[in-house]
């Protein structure tokens, strides 16, 4: 599958994403089954709580390479004059560090790029430069900029209830909505659940996802809470990081 058709949607985990999540769990027809009388007369709201997403130590150069190549291809495709141009009006910081490269200008300018570290992107980026990238790698860059944390987490709520999902939001504290359930783990782990290569009951007992609610009530649930992540396994899901 080439770069350009892949959507926002697909990446975990940006809001589009977690909307595509929610629409699937409301047509799932084996969680409505399962998760019959979830929340009802009790919270069964949840936060995925995802944290140490490393967008302070991870680069342009470390995101998949479909998206990667959509940062220095439009470069290379450029006149030297339209380089030129687009430097021009570059932050003074970021004008100084490709300054400071070898090699040709464009060579410079896609080196630079490779080495913006994930979390200084929005403000290392500037309209010239964005007008000539394509929109979805644009707007996986204000998605993170957007939902990660100062503390580098992700707070996903989900309204289960019922064998559905009412409704979803990427929260900018987890407390902002009620909740029953946080379930807590680091960007790795969840990586591992979304990808289908871990069983959140399981991981939970063994300490790598952290609960924070009524344990025993998950319990009453557990094919529930196993068709919360098959459903998100289904998604087929790419990761940003």
């Amino acid at each position: 599958m080439s770069a350009t058709q892949h959507t926002l949607a697909e990446y975990f985990p940006t809001e589009p994403w977690l909307e595509k999540y929610r629409t699937a769990l409301e047509e799932n027809d084996d969680l409505a089954e399962s998760g019959d009388g979830w929340g009802v007369g009790w919270e069964g709201a949840m936060v995925f709580e995802i944290t140490d997403v490393p967008v302070d130590d991870r680069t342009v150069a470390d995101l998949p390479e479909e998206l990667r190549e959509q940062v220095t291809e439009p470069i290379r495709s450029l006149p030297e004059e339209k380089v030129e141009s687009v430097l021009e009006a570059a932050p003074p910081d970021v004008r100084e560090a490709v300054e400071a490269r070898d090699g040709s200008l464009r060579e410079r300018a896609i080196a630079e790029l490779d080495e913006t570290v994930l979390e200084e992107a929005p403000d290392r980026l500037w309209p010239e430069l964005t007008a000539e990238l394509p929109e979805i790698l644009v707007e996986l860059l204000d998605q993170l900029d957007e939902s990660v944390t100062a503390d580098r987490s992700v707070y996903a709520w989900l309204d289960v209830h019922d064998g559905g999902c009412r409704e979803v939001a990427v929260l900018e504290e987890r407390s902002e909505r009620d909740r029953g359930f946080v379930i807590v783990g680091d960007y790795e782990q969840w990586k591992r659940l979304v990808a289908g290569e871990g069983e959140v009951i399981n991981m939970i007992m063994s300490g790598e996802l952290e609960l924070e609610g009524d344990m025993q009530k998950l319990l009453e649930y557990t094919q529930a809470a196993t068709d919360l992540v098959d459903t998100a396994v289904e998604l087929d899901s790419k990761f940003i990081l």
